[in-house]
């Protein structure tokens, strides 16, 4: 009785993990041409919430390509790409992309974007660099 129902609970566990594997393996379905930047922002985090990293920023590229003349949206997106980036283990293309996002408040209409950006990048490179030199 016993080993069958260990067979069992072996067998749902095995599906489950395959299940989880092939659906963050899969391709983000495509951004309708009409869809807001607030919709792709959302695709982007449901892709990001199931550890769909390549996915979560397939979509944060298309806000970019889409929505990138507005500061607001482009800097929403740069910082989450930078973000991926290191959730990936590439500290030196994230630590590139915060940076990035720093020298874009040095432009003369910084007054006008939203601080949060320039400061959550800050805080990523403090952190990424204080365990760069640990690491040295």
């Amino acid at each position: 009785m016993h080993k069958s129902l260990l067979s069992s609970v072996a067998l749902c566990t095995l599906s489950l993990v395959g299940i989880l594997v092939f659906s963050c393996a899969s391709s983000p379905p495509p951004v309708p041409e009409d869809a807001s930047a607030q919709k792709i922002i959302q695709l982007a985090q449901e892709r990001y919430d199931v550890y769909d990293l390549n996915g979560a920023k397939y979509y944060y590229q298309v806000l970019l390509e889409r929505y990138g003349s507005d500061p607001n949206y482009m800097l929403n997106a740069k910082y989450e790409i930078a973000f991926i980036e290191y959730k990936k283990g590439n500290k030196d293309i994230a630590i590139a992309g915060f940076k990035e996002i720093i020298e874009r408040y040095n432009e003369p209409d910084a007054s006008s974007l939203s601080p949060t950006w320039k400061v959550l990048s800050q805080m990523m490179i403090e952190k990424l660099e204080g365990n760069k030199n640990i690491q040295d």
